[in-house]
């Protein structure tokens, strides 16, 4: 009882937050991909089009892009959605891999007759689908910004750096093995998405790059914390901690006419807790 009255006052607030700001989908519905259906909500004008994109798990319609959309809409016509199984879309075929979501967004932005070319933003997971849609239609993406993303990876490296069948007295380190090791697993129960990582994984090895278009990478504060808790072997660790210390030269490395920013904050989901910073940098893409 008391989730579902976490839910309603949550989807309350946000459609009064609409109401406040103003803002009105040009058209919010479902729309078949291929058997199955993905909501999709735009605010549409004569601008250049924007893709918000979502981290892992998380639905476009939730309505924390709310804010964001109404100090963009005078510069983007945005539209965002729900990946499969998420907010208001339809499950469709399980597992699937970053190819079949971008597959699914082209076949979706068609359905709704969303024009191409694409401006993209999105957080965290998201870089990985917009790389995927990027190598898959380049010729409909115009560049993007990338908010606090992963670095490419992050969760092959995750499901490969433990020794093979890992044991330890220790209970703490060995549910976290254990976690970890769901990644090998894309019908894991707890995971919101029936993502194919380590597939995902050999894709996105071999994806171009975005070439010269504007790639704009919004990180979180950095600091000298261990990825890893405590508890977990440096001999272990030290690969996450590798990936992390390459970060900005990957980052660098997406674009010729590629640029990193960094927040003051060093929480992950940026477009929530530094909006400025993040329609900043998502306006400045058509200043490129």
């Amino acid at each position: 009882m008391k989730l579902m009255t976490s839910v309603i006052l949550c989807l309350y607030s946000f459609a009064t937050l609409a109401t406040e700001l103003n803002l009105k989908p040009t058209k919010a519905g479902l729309y078949d991909v291929g058997g199955f259906k993905l909501y999709l909500e735009c605010y549409e004008n004569d601008k250049p089009q924007l893709i918000l994109e979502q981290g892992f798990g998380r639905a476009g319609s939730d309505g924390v892009w709310l804010e964001n959309i109404d100090r963009l809409k005078s510069d983007y016509s945005i539209c965002l959605y729900d990946r499969a199984g998420l907010g208001k879309s339809e499950k469709g075929p399980v597992p699937f891999t970053v190819n079949d979501m971008a597959i699914r967004l082209n076949k979706l932005l068609a359905a709704a007759d969303v024009k191409a070319p694409f401006y993209f933003a999105g957080g965290s997971y998201a870089s990985y689908v917009i790389s995927a849609y990027n190598n898959l239609y380049p010729q409909e993406v115009l560049g993007a910004v990338l908010i606090d993303p992963p670095v490419f990876g992050y969760f092959y490296t995750m499901g490969t750096r433990w020794p093979e069948n890992f044991k330890s007295e220790n209970k703490k380190l060995q549910n976290y093995y254990s976690f970890e090791q769901s990644v090998h697993d894309a019908m894991f129960k707890r995971v919101p998405e029936n993502v194919d990582h380590m597939e995902s994984y050999k894709i996105l090895s071999n994806a171009a790059n975005f070439g010269d278009k504007p790639i704009i990478t919004v990180r979180s504060k950095q600091t000298n914390k261990r990825y890893d808790p405590p508890f977990v072997p440096d001999e272990i660790a030290k690969s996450m901690n590798s990936l992390e210390a390459d970060a900005e030269a990957y980052f660098k490395s997406l674009s010729t006419n590629s640029r990193i920013v960094y927040s003051k904050s060093e929480k992950h989901h940026l477009h929530i807790v530094d909006r400025y910073l993040v329609v900043k940098s998502i306006k400045a893409l058509t200043s490129n």
